[in-house]
């Protein structure tokens, strides 16, 4: 186990060998850890066979929070958390190294290192995630574990072979979308990509004048102009990772799509749209000018869409892959920890049983919308 900052150096050359995702890159993972004080330190797990490092699982330590919602109302209980990344897991992932890091934590927990352990959105179908709900005592599981669809999608080789992939309504509808935008600001649309160091203070601007009228806003999620978000994007600038696509409407932002290129995929972080323009459908458009791009003799090489975890309708519809991934919780077999997990259970409890009565009815489309658009009202209100 690396606890320290410097020890992690020592494994540098054979974590950077391992293919995985942006949040377990390890200069990615020194970043957050530089720029979090809630963090105590690292908390690695590597699996060495015949002397030389064959796994590892990238964690670290909190003094933070488990969060309990019941729709968008948000409990918080303090606790210190031993914090396993998402896309932790590097390196030879078979079942038996999967066991024996699964034993380390719950040895670290039953010492008392931490109150609960937080697996952050594992593949269902993983050995991770299948021994990490069936190891730990009945009274340490996860009883109310967060399930997600993951969508992506692999880029044909042109645009006409995308548009065809995608059913005949879609397809109409966002033709039809794109026709209006451009006709209605004809000569004044405009989209930049920003990935330059040079460019993050204009970049962050204009995303930032987006994200304070959009709905996501009014939820109090998505992008938030702040000393994490500049270290983490200046990063990713230095790395030649970013790509911000900003629209621009009469040279005025009014949506963005921000990620990085991960070896031959794009990867979405957030997105967002100015909620004023909402019947041009600016995000849907910016989005599909991108994939366009990427489709049309695309220099980078870059042959899949990755848009993460989370539902959303136009990662369903432009989407050709997906798959389920849960967050999973593991409490120490302490009194804190067991407390903890009854109160977590209780209130996320409720919170799927109200989900799964109105989904029953057809009410909770409705509620998520009607709340999203009052969302989006308020955040342009005080935008």
């Amino acid at each position: 186990m690396l606890r320290a900052v410097s020890d992690l150096e020592g494994i540098r050359d054979v974590w950077e060998t391992w293919p995985g995702n942006r949040d377990s890159d390890i200069n990615s993972f020194l970043t957050f850890l530089s720029s979090h004080p809630e963090t105590v330190r690292p908390h690695v797990l590597v699996i060495y066979r015949a002397g030389k490092p064959d796994a590892l699982l990238v964690g670290r330590i909190d003094m933070g929070r488990i969060d309990c919602r019941i729709g968008y109302l948000r409990i918080t209980l303090s606790a210190r958390v031993m914090y396993f990344v998402y896309g932790a897991l590097r390196g030879n992932a078979t079942e038996r190294n999967c066991n024996l890091l699964l034993e380390e934590i719950l040895g670290s927990l039953s010492q008392g290192e931490a109150d609960a352990a937080y697996m952050n959105f594992l593949r269902h179908d993983s050995d991770l995630c299948r021994l990490a709900t069936k190891k730990p005592a009945l009274v340490c599981r996860d009883y109310i574990r967060i399930t997600q669809p993951h969508f992506a999608t692999a880029l044909p080789a042109t645009v006409e072979e995308f548009y065809q992939g995608l059913s005949p309504k879609v397809r109409k509808n966002q033709k039809w979308q794109a026709k209006k935008l451009d006709k209605h600001f004809s000569g004044a649309v405009t989209i930049r990509c920003f990935r330059e160091v040079a460019d993050l203070d204009r970049m962050i601007q204009d995303v930032e004048q987006v994200a304070r009228k959009s709905y996501q806003r009014g939820l109090g999620v998505g992008f938030v102009d702040s000393p994490r978000t500049r270290e983490g994007l200046r990063l990713k600038a230095e790395k030649g990772w970013l790509r911000g696509y900003v629209l621009y409407l009469a040279e005025r932002p009014c949506a963005f799509w921000l990620g990085d290129v991960n070896g031959n995929t794009f990867g979405s972080d957030c997105t967002g749209y100015d909620s004023e323009f909402a019947s041009y459908s600016p995000g849907m458009y910016l989005v599909m000018k991108v994939i366009e791009r990427l489709c049309d003799g695309n220099p980078e090489g870059v042959t899949a869409v990755d848009f993460a975890t989370g539902q959303a309708q136009y990662k369903e519809v432009l989407s050709n892959r997906k798959w389920e991934e849960e967050s999973v919780y593991i409490f120490a077999p302490s009194m804190k920890g067991i407390s903890l997990n009854l109160v977590r259970s209780f209130v996320c409890g409720i919170d799927q049983a109200a989900k799964k009565l109105l989904a029953s009815t057809n009410l909770l489309q409705r509620i998520k919308k009607s709340w999203r658009a009052h969302a989006g009202s308020k955040a342009a209100t005080v935008g």
